[in-house]
């Protein structure tokens, strides 16, 4: 017996195998491993199948690609090679964040809801402030989603608790956070920087935090805007975009340009509208 045209290995798709014959697929994967008795359950099939690839599949599971690979070999399914387990990469030391720095986000009660939760996520990683992080709770490894974060520049974190829990802390490295704000504050502000540097020409206190170790420049800035009078400027000379220094400006009704002059160069006007 063998099941249509295309052989399958690692990248194919659950839903490829499930599309073939759904009841013995789910029946034999669940005797490889039990944790795939999820497949039972109508809405995660749907929800999961057409994003998880066999790789993911077994990440997910807890077991291993050639015995998965085997096992559907087994029931009829051709393979495209010698079954070879693919080479995982290790995940980098983590240390758990701050709890003020965390935005909890549980999606089992979306998936009791018979839902989606991949937009809510998406969205919620979107609204993240410089520093923070998403955490996420699911009852399995939400292998789908971190590749899609991943390509959007976030950096992820994975934990397995228990066979039924996961926790997955998604962030953004300060290079990604430095781009990304860079990219948003160019756009907007470029035009503006010199004409409002002007405006404030007779009015503006210069600093150089170029010299400065963290996070020395960023508590040196917010010192000096406590003393600003009201139709003043803080011209800042600095080396890099401080990304974690935004938002303070942000709560504290300042707003602000920059310029990056040259790699290491960057220039910051600061004052109240």
């Amino acid at each position: 017996m063998s099941f249509g045209n295309e052989a399958i290995d690692r990248n194919t798709t659950i839903k490829t195998l499930l599309d073939v014959k759904e009841g013995l697929v789910i029946d034999a994967l669940i005797n490889l491993n039990k944790n795939f008795s999820k497949l039972k359950n109508p809405i995660l099939r749907k929800l999961l199948a057409k994003r998880v690839s066999i790789a993911d599949a077994c990440k997910i599971a807890g077991c291993n690609i050639p015995d998965f690979l085997k096992t559907m070999q087994h029931i009829g399914f051709r393979l495209a090679d010698e079954p070879g387990e693919a080479k995982t990469a290790e995940q980098t030391p983590f240390t758990p964040p701050p709890e003020h720095l965390v935005i909890e986000f549980d999606v089992r009660p979306i998936l009791a809801r018979n839902e989606d939760p991949l937009k809510a996520i998406v969205n919620k990683a979107s609204q993240l402030k410089p520093g923070e992080y998403l955490k996420v709770i699911n009852s399995f490894e939400p292998t789908p989603l971190i590749t899609l974060l991943n390509r959007k520049g976030y950096q992820s974190y994975t934990s397995l608790e228990k066979p039924d829990l996961s926790i997955t802390y998604f962030f953004k490295s300060q290079n990604q956070m430095e781009q990304d704000i860079a990219v948003g504050t160019f756009i907007n502000t470029m035009a503006n920087f010199d004409e409002t540097l002007e405006k404030y020409r007779s009015k503006l206190k210069e600093i150089d935090v170029t010299h400065l170790e963290m996070p020395q420049p960023m508590h040196t800035i917010l010192n000096e805007i406590k003393n600003l009078g009201p139709d003043q400027a803080l011209f800042v000379h600095h080396k890099k975009i401080p990304v974690y220094l935004l938002p303070n400006l942000h709560d504290e009704g300042f707003e602000y340009l920059i310029h990056e002059e040259a790699p290491g160069k960057v220039s910051i006007l600061i004052y109240k509208p």
